[in-house]
């Protein structure tokens, strides 16, 4: 069984049973027993009776308070020292976590935190992500939205570039201890939290545990098949679950005042989403090139490609295939790292297979019955920032997808190439069409999809020969729309593209036999 979180399923409840949204009592400037429920960190340190947390529950001062109120008492001695029962009254959030709660209550999952070895799993280095308050004009009422670039204060476009995939504030933490992992591939026995910034640009607060009580805030984080723009997707369960067995996707954020920032946070336990990829896989119907979906999702690892959305309660949810520039509630993260090891010389030169799928993200469109055939039309562009010469890179489709949207004259920078000039290695799936990219200047239209998707696969080839070590870079694959953009005044369109997704790799040379080095003389010495 997964353990609790310290800092989504306990703390954030701690904060609103004992008046932090209120600034009072542990969330005063001077709080009571010099006990400050601000800082995530303060229950592993001590208050002015003691320190809080011990071997067990029992020895454990902070359980053992909540466990005192929870049973009527008004106090509780633990290693002789006398604690009062908190909090001091009951309060709306002490009602719905503890005393009105279904099991597993707040007090219960408290203890099997610290039974399970009290783990810290503060995400600090998420937290210091979060920019300072938003100053100037605020919007009017509480508005949401999701970072997608480092200092985002929710104006759009703002600083958000059209790689908005690249920058967004979402990341995966190690549930042990909170930091940011950027593990190279997702495996199967992994578990992680998908963490994300949000923002509220409103001059007014939201959640429903604030004094007064204000709209309710959720959140929902998804993970996706690795895709330019749209694919099947599976919903994540949320930390704020007191179960921690529960597979509600709703995060709720109890409280989040105007001008200020919150980190919301979902489990993400790969096994469990790969189990749901394949199955959305399956019933999508995707031509896979003679792949299972299994073997589609197993076949070089899986990589991070989310979306986290929120809302207000009474709001619709964004939609999954919205994009930053159209829905501030949405952000999205499709970025992985391409390490290359120099120490790694067999086979020379290798190709490595990077599946992914692309879809509609405006099917929701409704268009006229006599609409322009351009409409909808997606535009593929590989983008790369590379040393020349360092790469080279391959596109493989599936014959049938092949034949069904790929025409002659929309493939530009591309020629067809035979399974010879792959070197001996394998294509990504059996039955395939292989294009190699010839030129900086290149392009891909495909006709709308509707309700199907195109999986293709990324190969990239290179030599261990022809690499330096510390060679930097990224690739990315960048997926345009046709949409008619619509002049009122004039009564009339025209057709512009819109970026809509892709995703980058992060190409990292390294060789594991070289030995670090020292930057001084001192620091050798040091060590």
């Amino acid at each position: 069984m997964p353990n609790p979180s310290y800092y989504f399923t306990l703390f954030k409840k701690f904060q609103v049973i004992n008046h932090v949204p209120t600034n009072s009592v542990h969330g005063s400037g001077a709080p009571t027993g010099g006990f400050n429920l601000k800082d995530p960190n303060s229950a592993f340190g001590s208050s002015n009776r003691g320190v809080l947390l011990g071997a067990n529950p029992p020895n454990s001062p902070l359980w053992a308070i909540l466990d005192a109120k929870a049973n009527g008492a008004f106090s509780v001695t633990v290693a002789g020292v006398s604690w009062p029962a908190m909090p001091q009254f009951v309060t709306p959030a002490w009602t719905d976590f503890q005393l009105s709660a279904p099991i597993p209550k707040l007090v219960n999952v408290f203890a099997d935190w610290i039974n399970g070895g009290k783990l810290n799993d503060v995400p600090n280095g998420v937290i210091a992500t979060m920019p300072p308050a938003i100053g100037g004009a605020l919007d009017a009422g509480v508005s949401l939205f999701v970072c997608s670039v480092t200092g985002d204060d929710g104006t759009r476009p703002g600083t958000v570039p059209p790689d908005f995939w690249n920058s967004s504030l979402i990341f995966l933490v190690n549930p042990t201890n909170g930091n940011i992992e950027n593990p190279p591939e997702l495996s199967a026995s992994s578990e992680y939290y998908l963490t994300a910034v949000i923002g509220n640009r409103g001059n007014v607060a939201g959640g429903r545990y604030m004094s007064p009580a204000a709209v309710k805030i959720e959140a929902t984080g998804w993970v996706m098949v690795w895709n330019t723009g749209m694919s099947p997707a599976v919903q994540l369960p949320a930390l704020s679950n007191l179960d921690v067995n529960s597979t509600n996707g709703i995060y709720e954020v109890y409280f989040l005042r105007s001008g200020q920032y919150e980190v919301v946070g979902f489990r993400l336990n790969v096994q469990t989403v790969f189990d749901g990829l394949v199955k959305a896989i399956g019933a999508s119907g995707m031509m896979l090139g003679g792949l299972t979906p299994e073997q589609w999702v197993h076949a070089q690892g899986a990589h991070l490609c989310a979306k986290v959305l929120v809302r207000t309660d009474g709001d619709s949810w964004p939609l999954v295939g919205d994009t930053p520039f159209t829905n501030r509630r949405l952000a999205q993260k499709n970025l992985a790292p391409f390490a290359v090891d120099l120490a790694v010389s067999a086979p020379d030169p290798n190709i490595i297979w990077r599946n992914f799928v692309s879809g509609d993200v405006f099917k929701f469109m409704r268009l006229p019955e006599r609409s322009d055939d351009r409409w909808g039309m997606h535009k593929l562009t590989i983008k790369t920032q590379l040393p020349s010469g360092v790469l080279r890179l391959y596109l493989a489709v599936p014959k049938r997808s092949f034949a069904r949207w790929f025409r002659k004259n929309a493939i530009k920078g591309f020629k067809l190439v035979d399974e010879k000039s792959l070197h001996g290695i394998k294509a990504p799936f059996p039955e395939h069409v292989i294009l190699m990219l010839v030129g900086r200047e290149n392009s891909i239209e495909i006709p709308a999809l509707g309700e199907e998707f195109l999986a293709m696969s990324l190969g990239l080839e290179y030599s261990v020969k022809r690499l330096k070590e510390g060679t930097q870079g990224t690739i990315s694959v960048v997926q345009q729309t046709a949409v008619p953009k619509v002049d009122v005044r004039r009564k009339c369109y025209e057709i512009e593209q819109v970026t809509v997704g892709g995703f980058t790799l992060r190409l990292d040379v390294h060789d594991s036999r070289t030995m670090p080095k020292y930057e001084s003389g001192r620091d050798k010495k040091a060590n």
